[in-house]
């Protein structure tokens, strides 16, 4: 069995340019679509005998203690040993409980969950909405368990739709070329995906192979994050030919001043808040060229960024129940 670091998997997969469906979920699911809700909670007043009992009860390792929905603390199970050890056991909670604790936002990507869990080497996070509300607790199992649940449903559909698409194919669909086009707004976290959503869903209907509209989704994905995160806005255009998809991300200041550094992993100048919601890793230009056969970039400080990329498209012989993207 594989032991390495979630993060580590994925990256490792995606060096050799082939991206699994379960690779791609995790950029496109939210933390709300795998957390737990409703979770068992305490109050601040409860003792630790009380917490004890709450865990016993529910089979869970931590109890979070909320106050009027807020997080104060979490106490765990470790705490709970402590206390029965030291004979503190009926004490208030509040006493003892981990205050301020590592926080997920229920917002956030599941690959920014990701390697927070690998970060931290916590078994589970709170998670809270954009009212500092607790809304839910997330475990790695919890991401598992999405990723199934959305790559069955994914299948359900694909065996449907590319039924419907062996129907519907034309004679000239060789010759058709499709052009998508979109303005792109500076910190428009919320609108970050659309285009390549459409951009697969049309591949799809083409009968290109699942895995270069994958590499075709993610750069995609990541020029239009690019845009969002260090621009004042921008064009992403993608021109779809019988052959290839060609990507053209054009955006207006600041501009890249060493563009060198900016294609190093991890290396980013994103903002705090666009840290806050989950992006800003320092992975977009890596992805892109990994993903692309053919890559490009040019930047002019003041004035803006022209990427530009090509991924080689090739068709499938026959339909295939693979998982849709």
């Amino acid at each position: 069995m594989d032991n390495a670091p979630i993060k580590d998997r994925i990256a490792s997969a995606t060096d050799g340019r082939k991206v699994t469906l379960a690779q791609l979920l995790v950029y496109e699911l939210r933390v709300r679509d795998a957390m737990s809700r409703n979770p068992i909670t305490a109050s601040p007043s409860d003792t630790l005998r009380t917490i004890q009992h709450l865990m016993k009860k529910h089979r869970v390792s931590g109890v979070p203690i909320t106050a009027d929905g807020k997080l104060l603390g979490v106490v765990s199970i470790e705490d709970i040993i402590n206390a029965l050890d030291k004979g503190y056991i009926n004490d208030p909670c509040e006493k003892w409980m981990t205050r301020d604790p590592v926080t997920l936002r229920d917002h956030y990507t599941l690959v920014r969950a990701v390697a927070e869990f690998d970060r931290h080497g916590f078994g589970r996070f709170p998670v809270l909405d954009a009212c500092e509300h607790l809304v839910g607790i997330i475990t790695r199992g919890d991401i598992s368990n999405a990723l199934v649940h959305h790559l069955e449903k994914r299948a359900e559909e694909a065996v449907a739709h590319e039924a419907m698409l062996i129907a519907e194919r034309v004679a000239d669909e060789k010759a058709h070329r499709q052009v998508i086009r979109a303005a792109i707004k500076s910190g428009d976290f919320e609108s970050a995906g659309k285009v390549s959503q459409r951009m697969r869903q049309v591949l799809r209907e083409r009968g290109v192979d699942p895995d270069a509209r994958r590499r075709a989704a993610i750069v995609a994905y990541e020029a239009e994050t690019n845009i969002i995160i260090h621009s004042l806005g921008g064009e992403l255009r993608a021109v779809i030919e019988p052959d290839r998809v060609v990507i053209d991300a054009i955006d207006r200041g600041p501009g890249i001043e060493k563009v060198e550094l900016a294609m190093q992993e991890g290396w980013s100048t994103a903002g705090p808040l666009a840290r806050q919601l989950g992006f800003g890793a320092g992975m977009g230009l890596p992805n892109i060229k990994k993903s692309a056969d053919r890559f490009e970039i040019r930047s002019e400080l003041g004035i803006g960024t022209h990427l530009h990329a090509e991924i080689d498209l090739k068709k499938t012989e026959k339909a295939k129940t693979e998982p849709k993207p």
